[in-house]
């Protein structure tokens, strides 16, 4: 039956001497594939998939090179065996090994101590997402910190609050930006899709994605990719690939926007239906005149035109190539706009998410059939399974994610809540992942104590002064969801081996540290028994999931996010104050400093960055790696090969550097340096570069990178909705002899 949940065992059947378990990769990739473990006398011989056909009704959910990976990662030699004291400078990386009670005992004497001393906002919960799941990672960290009396959260979403804030601001401040996207089935009913900065072939955005973005193509969907590279994806998939300078989107996209208003191909009667501030005549009371949207696209209220010819000064694209593609999409309906995360992660980042929910907006696509709202998530969400309760934190101290360099370097000096003596990171490796590495080792002085909780000596476990050895997840079960809120099923991670060596689970390790700072009531269930709770609300029959491994829950009842509110505003407005899709945001227009970053305007705005300083003309940006999910697999030589670590180049850059295709060169600015081989091509475009984010920080004597870490380069600040500005920052590139 179409609304019963579907229970399917997604693996070949075992062979003579071997089980066969069915499990997710706990990482943040983007996908949520089914990866099966072949176990004969305890160990993980190889790893198999869903090698189901291709079926856009029932779709498989096959695992990437990743997934494959896992044997190697789960076996690698680094892997931490045992608990272990820093024995030489900080990030010498010279431990000796100690008892699970000697490390314990300390961690939580030190916890106590600077509790005492200096307070819980000193306490920094740097856990994050290198192992995710319902059950364990950073949600243990998180549910024992708050119980502990809180912590300093460090609380903007690396990847996505760009678009957070914007869904927030312009569709509701209840919204889950997961949820506010469409199913990938809709695809096919769009005539036109706008890729904008979104590559699910290079990144992975939801198991299946491309599958169904193929199936759109070749039934006759045109598909354009604008994105500085050109990447997998757009290779696979794109009528068009269209280069665009790094952090310039938003200046297209008013463009775009200002040919279909001045050639009257937008949909007005949508418009007064649905939208707030597109027009004077739909401003809300109290906003001034000549501030609605349309205004500012006709330059009434600052005398410049958004015209194509202002954009392409500015993006690099040609103005007929703006004015043909918002023509075109103004007249394709339906089209969809899939705006991924990376234009976002830029210094007014938070323009470019509200940019793109316009153009979708005054087209009349928002809420349609083969439309969509900008956001490239999907509508389903977590399915109504709930993760590991965490409880509130007590402390109000909080720090947007990318200022974590600078808030180590300056605490209360600086205007931040509080000065960090201890760090707790499970499953984190921000020392890595947040802008500008260099800075952040060179800020520990005035840190007391370290703890990382990690399955390797990542760049920041080797800064640790305990280290404390997790099970990965073949070594416990847990439960798992779709990553992108795309794909309505739940996949059960089924512990496939015995925890290797002295490792232990996230939860048993904070339960254990909890009694000993006092502490009694973190953990009252088994984990089969907080399984069953957390998953009760969507699975019914908690014994087939387990055993099967894959439940398939019915499908959404709208697969595009807003229909209802679009079919019938008035029983079911927007979340908005206004209780209409908000281009002019009544909240930025109460408080447009919301968070003490920056002023953000109440409509979507160009807005110039700072002059580049002219040392450094290259701008740098920094995309997934198909051979990473994040900094997770960095250390895995095998699975390397997939995508090696390069700095892209345009032939012309190279030509007026004298830099060879394949030749070792040196990328660096007023902040770090870093050394890895260079990839000349011109599937970038002239005046840009690109290094895959993620690759472990390494410095040498001289105090380069040695290993092609993007985070050397990238500086610590915000945009004003608290993003992370890695995409825009500048570099130069010298050859190394």
């Amino acid at each position: 039956m179409p609304n019963e949940t579907i229970y399917e065992a997604p693996r070949v059947a075992a062979r003579p001497g071997e089980t066969v378990v069915t499990s997710t990769c706990g990482h943040n990739c983007g996908g949520r594939c089914v990866v099966n473990a072949h176990v004969q006398d305890g160990r993980i011989v190889r790893i198999s998939t869903d090698q189901r056909r291709w079926n856009p009704d029932h779709p498989p959910l096959p695992a990437c090179a990743r997934g494959v990976g896992q044997v190697e990662r789960t076996y690698h030699p680094d892997r931490l065996q045992y608990p272990m004291r820093r024995t030489g400078p900080r990030g010498s990386g010279r431990f000796a090994r100690i008892t699970w009670d000697e490390a314990l005992d300390e961690v939580a004497r030190e916890m106590l101590r600077v509790r005492t001393e200096y307070g819980n906002a000193a306490i920094l919960d740097a856990s994050r997402t290198g192992s995710t799941s319902m059950l364990h990672g950073r949600v243990a960290a998180q549910r024992f910190l708050y119980m502990f009396g809180g912590c300093t959260d460090l609380w903007s979403n690396m990847s996505a609050e760009a678009e957070v804030f914007a869904v927030h601001m312009t569709y509701g401040a209840s919204v889950n930006y997961k949820a506010a996207g469409r199913e990938p089935s809709d695809y096919v009913n769009s005539k036109f899709i706008l890729m904008w900065g979104w590559s699910p072939g290079d990144g992975t955005f939801g198991t299946g994605t491309m599958a169904f973005l193929k199936q759109a193509k070749q039934q006759g969907t045109r598909i354009v990719c604008v994105d500085p590279r050109q990447t997998m994806t757009s290779r696979q998939l794109a009528d068009e690939h269209v280069a665009i300078r790094p952090s310039t989107d938003t200046a297209a996209l008013l463009a775009m926007a200002q040919v279909i208003v001045a050639e009257g191909l937008h949909d007005q009667a949508y418009c007064d239906r649905h939208v707030l501030g597109f027009d004077e005549a739909h401003l809300p009371p109290g906003a001034p005149a000549g501030g609605s949207y349309r205004a500012y696209l006709m330059g009434e209220a600052d005398g410049v035109v958004k015209t194509p010819e202002w954009a392409a000064a500015i993006t690099g694209i040609p103005a007929a190539t703006i004015r043909r593609l918002a023509i075109e999409f103004a007249t394709s309906k339906p089209a969809a706009i899939q705006a991924g995360y990376a234009p976002g992660r830029t210094l007014y980042g938070e323009q470019f998410h509200r940019a793109a929910y316009a153009l979708a907006a005054i087209t009349g696509n928002v809420g349609i059939r083969g439309g969509n709202s900008g956001v490239s998530n999907g509508v389903t969400g977590r399915a109504g399974i709930r993760s590991l309760p965490i409880g509130k934190n007590p402390i109000q101290s909080k720090v947007a994610s990318p200022l974590l360099a600078d808030l180590l370097a300056r605490g209360p000096s600086g205007g931040y809540p509080a000065d960090i003596k201890l760090i707790y990171s499970a499953g984190g490796d921000l020392f890595n992942q947040c802008p500008n590495a260099g800075k952040m080792a060179a800020s520990l002085d005035g840190v007391e104590f370290i703890v990382a909780q990690d399955h390797f000596l990542t760049p920041t476990a080797r800064l640790a002064d305990i280290v404390l050895p997790a099970t990965t997840f073949w070594e416990r079960n847990d439960v798992q969801t779709p990553w992108a809120g795309a794909g309505h099923y739940a996949i059960y991670m089924r512990q496939a081996i015995a925890p290797m060596y002295e490792c232990r689970n996230d939860i048993d390790i904070f339960d254990e540290l909890s009694r000993r700072v006092g502490i009694n009531s973190y953990n009252d269930k088994t984990e089969e028994q907080w399984l069953r709770a957390l998953t009760a609300d969507a699975v019914g029959d908690f014994d087939r999931f387990a055993e099967a491994g894959v439940a398939r829950f019915p499908p959404p009842e709208e697969a595009v996010a807003f229909a209802r509110q679009i079919r019938d505003p008035q029983a079911h407005p927007f979340a908005t104050p206004s209780g209409k899709i908000e281009l002019y945001s009544t909240t930025l227009a109460a408080n447009p400093d919301p968070y003490g970053l920056g002023h953000i305007p109440p409509i979507p705005t160009w807005i110039e960055p700072p002059a580049p300083d002219p040392r450094f003309p290259l701008m740098l940006c920094t995309p997934k790696s198909r051979a990473r999910t994040h900094s997770i697999h960095g250390n895995q030589p095998n699975l390397a090969r997939v995508d090696p670590d390069t700095v892209w180049l345009h032939p012309d850059d190279a030509a007026a550097r004298g830099i060879a295709d394949g030749q070792r060169v040196r990328v660096f600015n007023a902040i770090g340096a870093t050394v890895l081989p260079a990839q000349v091509t011109d599937r970038i475009a002239p005046g840009v570069v690109s290094i895959k984010e993620g690759a472990w920080f390494a410095p040498g004597q001289d105090g380069d990178d040695t290993q092609g870490c993007a985070n050397a380069l990238t500086t610590d600040r915000a945009a004003p909705c608290g993003a992370t500005t890695y995409n825009t920052n500048q570099v130069e590139i010298v050859g190394v002899a």
